[in-house]
């Protein structure tokens, strides 16, 4: 018995990781979203979220989003597994916010790269960066925009003076 166990050991290795493996790549699978402008291959299915642009071939990574609210009243985050690069979900999300009424604030394209917009009284975040297997992984990160000077802050602000010793 113990021989046989051995001979089996690689195999319930094997199994144990591709089973892990296909585990990373569950969720729930998203329609694309689209401005409704006819100009992308987007399609606009998802109904949940009606204000961003859902790429192809996604998938909600349940666990690591949370969104209160729906259509275009919602806050929160969602965290997408997209099957396609970095580049190409970095360009469709540049390119597409604008068409669903987001006002382009600022963007950085490199390894993790963000983008910033706001709608009426809403700020979104998009944080993209590459899945090691292949395709990318975006956060977008929509919240109330901050308005006015935070408390404390701003000209009359009080100056905290620490002597250096």
């Amino acid at each position: 018995m113990n021989s046989g166990l051995r001979t089996l050991r690689p195999h319930l290795f094997i199994f144990a990781a591709l089973f892990a493996l296909a585990a990373c790549t569950q969720g729930t699978k998203l329609q694309p979203t689209s401005s409704g402008d006819g100009k992308s291959g987007i399609e606009k299915n998802f109904s949940l979220l009606t204000d961003i642009p859902i790429p192809p071939d996604s998938s909600l990574n349940v666990e690591r989003s949370l969104i209160l609210g729906d259509l275009d009243r919602w806050t929160g985050r969602i965290v997408l597994n997209v099957g396609q690069s970095a580049t190409s979900t970095f360009a469709l999300y540049q390119t597409q916010m604008p068409n669903f009424g987001w006002s382009p604030i600022m963007s950085v394209q490199a390894e993790i790269s963000v983008l910033s917009f706001t709608r009426g009284e809403r700020a979104a975040t998009v944080q993209i960066e590459s899945r090691t297997l292949g395709g990318s992984i975006a956060t977008i990160t929509v919240a109330p925009r901050q308005s006015g000077d935070t408390p404390g802050a701003g000209a009359n602000a009080p100056v905290q003076v620490t002597p250096a010793r």
